[in-house]
């Protein structure tokens, strides 16, 4: 597959980074990932005697007794099995999908892409068109430069509307990974961009772990990178998904 080189005037055109930047833009997922610091045991004083035995507490009343898990709001089994009903099932107001205070817009694209991109969710001011501003020029630039035009690729979103400051953890447990998920497996593309350090981890991947491990949606091969937002804000981060796009396409 040839691999343009035009990412338009916001993505630089670079064959290669530094390891310091390589480190600072990992550095910088893991931080979105909202993992910060790092963990350790807590130190033990081995001079200190033995602590007597606890006197075993009483057995919890059925009222304290540990609650069975709730089921998720969405599941594979409750999810449609075709794309032209998901697509309906997207956008209607009865779906347990998280609602939004703007409206819930339409995935775009055609089943059997040769890429599919999914982003966190549509930009703010989307009304009828999924990514119909920066954002979308931005993911345009991504397809072609990965030697795909826009029309032959599948844009989709994670949420079907625009939510401030999303609860990514929460949503996992509601579900919302499993929609993701039958939504990749419908469109059954070539391939698959997921945008934003939060997805990996909706979809079962390891938060702390970092972008280069994410490699797959089920059988379909992936690259994850940041969210459409935070690449219009920096370079660094974008001319990382440079190189990385270049070895991900000549694979």
């Amino acid at each position: 597959m040839q691999v343009k080189t035009g990412l338009g005037p916001r993505m630089e055109n670079r064959s290669d980074i530094s390891l310091a930047e390589q480190y600072a833009a990992t550095l910088d997922w893991w931080r979105d990932a909202g993992v910060d610091q790092d963990f350790g045991d807590e130190a033990t004083n081995w001079l200190a005697d033995p602590e007597k035995p606890k006197p075993r507490a009483m057995a919890a009343s059925a009222a304290e007794a540990p609650q069975p898990e709730a089921e998720p709001a969405i599941s594979p089994e409750t999810l449609p099995t075709d794309l032209a009903a998901f697509r309906e099932w997207w956008v209607s107001p009865d779906s347990p999908l998280p609602a939004a205070p703007g409206p819930r817009i339409a995935p775009r694209g055609e089943a059997g892409a040769e890429l599919m991109m999914v982003v966190p969710m549509p930009e703010a001011d989307d009304d009828d068109t999924l990514l119909s501003a920066a954002q979308g020029k931005l993911i345009s630039n991504i397809a072609r430069a990965s030697g795909h035009s826009t029309d032959a690729t599948y844009i989709a979103s994670a949420l079907p509307g625009h939510m401030p400051l999303p609860d990514w953890a929460a949503l996992g447990s509601d579900g919302l990974g499993n929609a993701v998920r039958r939504h990749v497996e419908l469109v059954k593309p070539k391939r698959v961009i997921v945008f934003g350090s939060a997805l990996p981890a909706l979809l079962g991947h390891d938060a702390a772990a970092a972008p280069e491990s994410f490699t797959a949606i089920g059988d379909v091969p992936a690259l994850a990178t940041f969210a459409p937002d935070r690449l219009l804000g920096h370079a660094r981060q974008r001319a990382r998904l440079w190189n990385r796009l270049l070895e991900w396409t000549s694979a």
